[in-house]
């Protein structure tokens, strides 16, 4: 494939794609969201995003719900597409970043949203009243890092003025070598 047919893709910004979804996947999986104060009950060693879903179910946080069954998923999905949509050198380049960016940045805020309304409903619940940063743990940072590292990712594009330069660098790099090639030939 002639490299000037090669679409033009930024390594840093799929560096940061590839580090998002890495945190958000191991926070989604692995991680603990949140502690249990010593002695405060026998929850074990805290809360993991399963263990917040299946409060939320319980407690009929229907936001909450969502965003632990499947709609954290979808938003590191749709923000990961429209990241490498806006490496594909087109009109819409810009736009797709914006999006992208836009959409790490309601992952997080829809975090903070979905867990407030869990904490709500455990107090209204009887629960004791704290806020959604009270004994947060690795799992809640991780996934507040991953969103912003997605959207960093995003925005971190070539420009399609750049892309096209970059282009120009390559075509003209190429004629170069062709012509030192036949000047070579013909010294010979």
């Amino acid at each position: 494939m002639p490299s000037e047919s090669r679409p033009t893709l930024d390594v840093l910004g799929l560096i940061l794609l590839l580090a998002g979804v890495v945190a958000t996947a191991v926070s989604f999986v692995t991680l603990h969201w949140y502690s249990v104060d010593s002695g405060a009950d026998s929850a074990g060693d805290g809360f993991t995003f399963g263990d917040l879903h299946g409060n939320a179910d319980q407690l009929s946080a229907p936001v909450a719900a969502s965003y632990f069954d499947r709609l954290a998923w979808g938003l590191v999905a749709v923000t990961v597409l429209l990241a490498l949509a806006a490496r594909v050198p087109s009109p819409m380049a810009g736009l797709l970043r914006l999006l992208g960016f836009l959409a790490g940045v309601v992952g997080i805020a829809l975090t903070y949203y979905a867990l407030a309304q869990l904490f709500d409903a455990q107090r209204v619940a009887g629960a004791g009243a704290h806020g959604v940063l009270h004994n947060a743990g690795s799992g809640l940072w991780s996934a507040y890092a991953g969103y912003a590292l997605l959207a960093l990712g995003a925005v971190v594009a070539p420009s399609p003025a750049r892309a096209a330069r970059r282009q120009d660098t390559e075509r003209t790099d190429t004629a170069d070598r062709s012509d030192t090639a036949e000047r070579s030939d013909t010294i010979v």
